[in-house]
């Protein structure tokens, strides 16, 4: 079943502040036309003047956060589509959406009994090819390495998983594309590579010649989705003396020469 918790985004942040720079510009440019259309004299065109670099300044700065804010846009959509494709799964498989093994990444896990399966969302379109180490987007490299970044996510689900059952579990590395089309027809360093059209499929048809049982499968999920806080160490304090027992326990230090002794004859 799918997880019910969620990883809040900061999509609302870039997208609220890009509209915000996009008033300030708005603001400036209409000031700047109706000082220079209408007679305000020198003091309107000093007026103007000034605010021309404000102008221009927010212009590029607005471009720049509506550009983020639409990536962010792009990359909710695959997930949500590769989320919409997991729920064919089935019962037997135990969703989990928005899971942040990673921080500033957040990736799809299925788990089931064939294993626990780390699920990549990409939003690149276009044809995706690969060699036998390398993921090609449109022939050329992505801007980022996609296969790295997916094994590493693995990885340390696999290593939350062995702490928390205290046994190793089969993990695989799914990367899937939302929209482009995959010609990928091996695994690229242990990843597999798929469209996700053809994600459920994949899952269900991979093999392991032990399955896991549901409770592995509940133990999992609730090692995925628990938040760890370190305990607190209780700090050892040393009981407090009195103060004439802490002066008649203390040693006198003697200063200056020590004097010779005098011994009867």
């Amino acid at each position: 079943m799918p997880d019910s918790e969620f990883i809040e985004t900061s999509f609302p942040h870039p997208l609220l502040r890009g509209v915000g720079e996009l008033y300030v510009t708005v603001i400036a440019a209409v000031a700047i036309v109706v000082l220079l259309t209408t007679q305000t004299g020198q003091r309107g065109m000093a007026v103007a003047i000034l605010l021309a670099p404000i102008a221009f300044c927010y212009a590029s700065i607005a471009m720049r956060s509506g550009a983020v804010s639409v990536a962010l846009w792009r990359k909710r959509r695959a997930r949500a589509n590769v989320g919409r494709e997991l729920l064919d799964l089935g019962r037997d498989y135990h969703i989990l959406s928005r899971c942040s093994v990673t921080p500033g990444r957040e990736d799809h896990i299925a788990i089931g009994p064939n294993g626990i399966f780390v699920i990549m969302a990409c939003d690149d379109g276009g044809r995706v090819t690969a060699s036998s180490r390398r993921l090609f987007v449109n022939a050329r490299l992505p801007w980022r390495d996609l296969v790295d970044d997916c094994r590493i996510d693995t990885l340390r689900v696999r290593e939350r998983v062995r702490r928390a059952l205290g046994r190793p579990l089969p993990v695989h590395s799914v990367l899937c594309f939302a929209r482009a089309l995959v010609a990928v027809g091996q695994e690229i360093q242990g990843v597999k590579v798929v469209q996700a059209a053809r994600l459920s499929r994949l899952i269900v048809s991979i093999a392991v010649s032990t399955p896991l049982s549901a409770r592995d499968v509940e133990l999992a999920a609730v090692a995925l989705t628990e938040t760890r806080h370190p305990e607190p160490r209780p700090v050892a304090r040393r009981p407090r003396r009195d103060r004439a027992e802490f002066q008649a326990v203390r040693r006198l230090a003697l200063v200056g020469r020590v004097p010779a002794r005098h011994h009867d004859r």
